[in-house]
């Protein structure tokens, strides 16, 4: 996977599918995701929480629950 085509992505969805923001970077060995919702959050996904990018869209491997675990 070219990791830096994911900053085209539209949207970031969890495996519960449920939105959770847009990748806006690379770094190191996560991706980047900013949430604009109600509250901006910011999150640091591993690479390995990645399932998958089909050209549009990028879908986690991880439920909604679990992305506070991943603030910054």
């Amino acid at each position: 996977m070219d990791w830096r085509e994911l900053t085209k992505a539209r949207k970031v969805v969890t495996s519960d599918a449920s939105p959770c923001g847009i990748a806006i970077a690379e770094f190191r060995d996560s991706i980047v995701i900013i949430d604009h919702g109600a509250k901006f959050r910011e999150y640091i996904i591993p690479k390995s929480k990645v399932e998958r990018y089909d050209g549009r869209d990028v879908y986690l491997s991880i439920p909604h629950c679990m992305l506070s675990s991943f603030d910054f």
